[in-house]
């Protein structure tokens, strides 16, 4: 059993701030005057575990270390058992070689980073000062230096671990009786209202304290002298309460498993060990929790500090052999203690590609998917030696759905200061870890930095999952390999345009792709108003036009842009400007392949009715720098014309200029408009005769083609009424003209039946020739689309349909400069 006090003078010794220097042609140095030796804490004697933290601060140059050294040899009875590191600040520092011998304690800081950076080091001593006696109280000095240096020094005093209101069975404690006299005893406090007690045994005072083994007590206790009860000294000795369980009765290796602490105490150290396992792979398991404090390599231990309610994660490598293990577990200053058992199997981890090649143009973004058994984090590498180009990125599967898929940008993919990794899940992670790869053989040439001069050429480029880092730069191979697949980039291209229309609406309304795949229809006119969609379909792209960032279709190569067909002579055609106010984007490749829209609002547009303009997509430009996707001074360019039109409603008039409806329950109002499918219309019919008046309103959605087509019930209405139809759309009068009612003509029947049948012809309907868009031979400048129309009163495709239109279009609409 090892024993501490919990009211123990803790332990924290020698707040000692102290900085490091290391560089090149100087050693390192504790600076004296960052020193507080009156911070120092105190530790207790009579102990077999205290702990005590010494904090100081070290800067260091990029790449370097520094060996530190806290030396305790001057304490007396006293044994120096473990040493734990902490550090904060930075990320970049690491502890590596802790040790302790004689009194003497060693641990190695190294800054990994590349720049000169300052750490907080809290190094925590733990002693066995069970040695130690009353007697030895006083004041005394730790010692810490780094390379080089003769140390500066801390001092701190130890004391004695003075009895409190509670104490717990096991723990040496120590009654301050400077103010008794005579022979004392220790007695059990039986009736304290009588002040009845029972006799354990006589005590001696040494420095005015005698100490008191508790491992046999349990109940309230008073140290007597000759001034009796009133004068004692009264405590009381209670049980500590402890349990210890591995939340699950096995784990697999690479795999991590909760330990529950509970107590009735609130502060306390527990020491954990375990047949079959060494200190080293101890510290494996629990060196990254936050309960841990140090490990004790001589009795193969580990110290956690736990309280009342305490869940320790235990991380479980595969450098701990599958097996049953019995785990014990002892609070240091007390008798409680507990033990469990632990099987850990072996790891059943398994990580493959969803598929062995995956194809992308250059210039997109190639979505790739990693399965994963047994393990939440795999590292994935793209390319290698014989392309010149090597990236890495670290995947975790955040919402343990057993996969996580990622895109790669293999547009930004050779820009050193641009992640091209992405993950696809929010839930998940994907990091770039090229800088952290491990080389373990070779060195990395230039070009296998992850960043090259030029854009990613076409070819293909390996792709390797593994659980490691490790790459063997000598060899091309990646340590711990699972499993290999292929990125194979191929040629990019630019195929088409076209222009479809939605109802009025925000640039940014739709929810995604899918939905504005539903609400649109193609058409070379647009109503000023409504909202114009310019669909292009062009690939590689993907990796450069972010749906977030309306300026990226303006630049790194690629431009959309709006401009006049035609300014008359001695003008240029005026380009219409466009923002993210009036202009969104939408890509998705699941649902449109190489096909992006953007999406406009006409009226916040600077768009002339009854004007024709062209919009038009190119990546390069003649006589600029290019992108290398094109080769230089040339460009790829394709375009389309569309014409904004006044928003109107054509409505069929009689010779008197009138709109007739026929008198019925359900009589018919049919017109044309030429807004987008979908859009709101309002019609109201109006007569404010004095004998005849009436009102009679309705509002309907356009259909595809723009027609509406609605019914009123005029039955009550006499015929010849005359009154004033209105339709209105998009906030604006579409059409007002006049209409009058008209009684319904029924063909009157035959009086004479037909004795004998009639002898007909048979006649067939012969099809006529269709005149269908054929493209010519020869491209002309505008690469226009045939229209498609929608039959029935709902506008917009499924998306199936709208896709297949969308690619149907780009073949009969293709330009290429």
């Amino acid at each position: 059993m090892t024993k501490t006090n919990d009211m123990r003078a803790l332990l924290m010794a020698a707040l000692v701030v102290m900085s490091v220097f290391a560089g090149v042609g100087t050693v390192s140095a504790i600076d004296a005057s960052t020193v507080d030796a009156d911070s120092a804490e105190n530790v207790a004697v009579g102990q077999d575990t205290a702990t005590q933290k010494v904090t100081f601060e070290t800067t260091l140059d990029g790449d370097e270390s520094e060996q530190i050294t806290i030396n305790t040899d001057n304490i007396p009875n006293s044994d120096l058992l473990a040493v734990g590191v902490t550090l904060d600040g930075s990320e970049n520092f690491s502890v590596s070689d802790k040790s302790v011998d004689d009194g003497v304690a060693e641990f190695t800081v190294q800054n990994n980073g590349d720049d000169q950076e300052t750490v907080t080091v809290t190094a925590t001593l733990v002693y066995d000062t069970s040695e130690a006696q009353l007697d030895d109280l006083g004041e005394y000095n730790l010692t810490v230096d780094g390379d080089g240096t003769d140390g500066e020094l801390a001092s701190f005093n130890l004391t004695a671990n003075e009895v409190g209101s509670v104490n717990f069975q096991g723990e040496t404690v120590h009654a301050d009786v400077s103010s008794l006299s005579g022979d004392l005893v220790l007695r059990e406090v039986v009736d304290r209202s009588s002040e009845d007690t029972r006799f354990i045994s006589q005590v001696n005072a040494e420095n005015g304290y005698v100490e008191i083994d508790t491992d046999d007590l349990d109940g309230d206790y008073i140290v007597m002298g000759d001034g009796g009860f009133d004068n004692g000294v009264e405590f009381e000795i209670a049980e500590q309460r402890f349990s210890a369980n591995w939340d699950e009765d096995s784990v697999t290796q690479n795999d991590a498993v909760d330990l529950e602490l509970e107590s009735s105490r609130g502060d306390y150290i527990v020491e954990v060990s375990a047949d079959g396992l060494d200190a080293d792979e101890l510290e494996t398991m629990f060196g990254d929790a936050s309960q841990y404090v140090a490990t004790n390599e001589e009795d193969d231990s580990v110290y956690l500090n736990a309280g009342t309610d305490t869940t320790v994660t235990a991380d479980v490598t595969d450098d701990i052999d599958a097996g049953e293990y019995d785990f014990d577990f002892q609070v240091t200053d007390t008798t409680a203690s507990d033990s469990d058992t632990l099987e850990i199997g072996e790891e059943n981890r398994n990580i493959d590609f969803s598929q062995s090649t995956y194809t992308e143009e250059v210039g997109d973004l190639a979505e790739i998917t990693v399965q994963m058994e047994d393990t939440d984090q795999a590292y994935v590498f793209v390319g290698g030696e014989d392309v010149n180009y090597l990236e890495a990125v670290r995947l975790s599967d955040e919402d343990d759905d057993g996969e996580v898929t990622f895109s790669f940008n293999t547009f930004t993919g050779s820009d050193e200061s641009a992640d091209p990794f992405e993950v696809v899940s929010e839930d998940d992670e994907a990091e770039m870890v090229t800088s952290d790869i491990d080389v373990t053989e070779g060195e990395i040439g230039d070009n296998l930095d992850g960043k090259v001069s030029n854009l990613l050429e076409s070819g293909d480029y390996d792709l390797r999952v593994s659980t490691s880092l490790q790459y063997n730069a000598d060899e091309d191979e990646v340590e711990d390999e699972q499993d290999v697949a292929v990125l194979d980039l191929v040629g990019r291209s630019t195929n088409g345009i076209s222009t479809w229309t939605a109802p009025s609406g925000s640039a940014d309304g739709f929810d995604d792709t899918e939905e504005l795949l539903e609400s649109v229809g193609q058409s070379d006119t647009v109503a000023l108003g409504d909202r114009l969609v310019v669909r292009v379909n062009a690939s590689g792209v993907s990796g450069i036009i972010d749906e977030d960032d309306i300026d990226s279709l303006q630049q790194n190569g690629v431009y959309l842009g709006i401009e006049e067909s035609d300014a008359g002579a001695n003008a240029d055609e005026e380009s219409i400007p466009f923002d993210g106010g009036n202009a969104a984007i939408y890509r998705d490749e699941s649902v449109a392949e190489n096909q992006f829209f953007v999406v406009f609002e006409t009226d916040q547009l600077d768009l002339d009715e009854d004007a024709e303009y062209e919009a038009y997509f190119r990546v390069g430009e003649e006589g600029e720098d290019v992108i290398d996707y094109v080769d230089e001074d040339e460009e790829e360019r394709v375009s389309t014309a569309f014409t904004v039109e006044e928003p109107d409603a054509t409505l069929d008039l009689n010779d008197d200029d009138q709109y007739e409806v026929v008198r019925s329950e359900e009589a018919t109002v049919q017109f044309d408009t030429n807004l987008a499918g979908g859009s709101e219309v309002s019609v109201r019919l109006r007569s404010s005769e004095s004998n005849s008046a009436f009102l009679l309103s309705n509002t309907v959605e356009t259909t595809a083609n723009g027609s509406v087509t609605t019914t009123f019930d005029t039955s009550d209405i006499d015929a010849g009424t005359e009154f004033d139809i209105n339709v209105r759309g998009g906030g604006e009068d579409l059409a007002n003209e006049d209409g009058i009612i008209i009684n319904v003509t029924t063909p009157t029947p035959s009086d004479t039946p037909m004795d004998t049948p009639m002898t007909t012809d048979t006649v067939t309907d012969t099809p006529t020739d269709t005149a269908t868009d054929t493209p010519t031979d020869t491209p002309t400048e505008t690469t226009t689309t045939a229209p498609t129309t929608t039959g029935g009163s709902t506008p917009g495709f499924g998306v199936v349909v709208a896709v297949t239109a969308l690619l149907a279009a780009a073949l009969l609409a293709t330009r290429r400069d």
